[in-house]
């Protein structure tokens, strides 16, 4: 019997090990830039962590956790998403002090039961920062920047920035009231999603991408024309030091995010490069009640996340090449003509490892030829062919496959010579 994976998950191998690989290390390098610590949490939490913090009207809450009960009848859900896990780890291990903002980055698998499509599946990677005890518009600004540099350091251009204000608390209290008298008389119209919104998380609404729902947004009021003063001054001052840092950005009306705990500024990140509705990047936004929710003090917060599978794909569609540096590594493969000589090629690749050369050796003999062209598909700069004259005689016959030059080296008392030779 042949088993399949389940729905909704990847096995991942090959250039898709090296494009994770590649964008998780350019991540830690930016981060690491900005001063962000690295924090590990678990892969799953009990419920009531996502509940409470993703908001129970979501639709993650509600349709796509993977949630079970453990054998003590405890409800425990699988994370969806890293932030409600960074701040009740915050909270509970008290990581916060006087020395604000704390500054954070997870990488990590998160869970969510949705429907798999492109870019999007039910266990997904996920790379993300928080930034925690500053109520200044310049972490804002900060956060939306470190964004911005991470997919140009990885490649992609024409890169658009929608920023938004959704409020605090006070003003956007009055500004769902105003929405929700807009929408009333259009309530019929709406798609059942946005009916079951409306009244619980009708900011959702603006989410939505069925078209009769969207036309029927077109004249509702923005939240952004109804801030109240500390928030227009906040938004503001954001957009001044994005233009102190020449990032161009939208300032996107329509813009909402899916969260409940988001407050004052969100944001997303798209590049015009791709012709698609699955053209965002990455995105988040400011969470100022969220760890005094969590029990902890008051503190404000700000942070982002991106998909790596959504990101993979979207570099391979825009033709980004990870391996310039590997085509510029020296790689050696081994060829020995028989098992007889396994001792001696074990002590030739114990030297190459030793002095960080990428080897490796043919387990499976086949003739020369053969070997030869596996050596130059696999990307290969050199090959040690190690046959009976080599064996007895302690030769190395050394060939460059750039240049089709061939030396004979007399392993015994010309290493350096080798090493010379590979590192030309």
């Amino acid at each position: 019997m042949i088993y399949n994976s389940p729905r909704g998950t990847y096995d991942y191998f090959g250039e898709d090990v090296k494009y994770i690989n590649f964008i998780i290390d350019a991540s830690k390098e930016l981060f690491k830039l900005y001063k962000y610590s690295e924090i590990i949490t678990p892969h799953f939490e009990y419920t009531e962590v996502f509940s409470r913090g993703i908001g129970e009207n979501s639709e993650i809450v509600k349709k796509e956790m993977y949630t079970f009960l453990d054998k003590k009848g405890r409800s425990l859900t699988l994370r969806p998403e890293g932030t409600a896990s960074v701040v009740r780890a915050v909270v509970e291990r008290k990581l916060y002090s006087e020395n604000l903002p704390l500054k954070l980055f997870y990488i990590g698998n998160m869970f969510r039961y949705e429907k798999p499509q492109k870019g999007r599946l039910r266990e997904f990677k996920q790379i993300g920062i928080e930034a925690i005890g500053s109520e200044s518009p310049a972490i804002d600004a900060e956060v939306i920047w470190i964004l911005h540099d991470l997919f140009n350091n990885l490649g992609f251009k024409n890169l658009i920035l929608n920023i938004n204000s959704i409020g605090c608390s006070n003003c956007r209290k009055t500004y769902i009231n105003l929405l929700e008298e807009y929408l009333k008389p259009h309530y019929e119209n709406l798609c059942d999603d946005c009916k079951n919104r409306y009244g619980k998380n009708t900011l959702r609404v603006f989410d939505c991408k069925v078209q009769s729902c969207k036309d029927i947004l077109n004249n509702a009021p923005k939240i952004s024309d109804y801030l109240c003063g500390d928030c227009q001054n906040h938004l503001s001052e954001v957009f001044n030091l994005l233009n102190a840092l020449d990032i161009k950005y939208i300032h996107n009306k329509n813009l909402v995010r899916g969260f409940d705990y988001y407050t004052r500024t969100i944001f997303e990140i798209t590049s015009n490069d791709i012709d698609s509705a699955q053209n965002a990047l990455g995105g988040g936004g400011r969470y100022d009640n969220l760890i005094e929710e969590f029990g902890g003090p008051k503190l404000s917060s700000i942070g982002f996340a991106i998909g790596l599978e959504r990101t993979m794909i979207l570099m391979k569609e825009l033709g980004i090449d990870i391996n310039e540096d590997e085509k510029n590594l020296v790689s050696v493969y081994l060829i020995s003509m028989s098992e007889d000589y396994n001792s001696f090629v074990f002590k030739i690749l114990k030297f190459l490892r030793k002095n960080k050369i990428i080897c490796d050796n043919n387990f499976n003999i086949k003739n020369i030829s053969k070997e030869i062209k596996n050596a130059k598909l696999n990307g290969y700069t050199h090959i040690i062919i190690i046959g009976e004259d080599e064996f007895k005689n302690n030769l190395i016959t050394i060939k460059d496959l750039n240049n089709f030059t061939q030396t004979k080296i007399d392993w015994l008392n010309e290493k350096n010579k080798l090493l010379n030779l590979l590192k030309k």
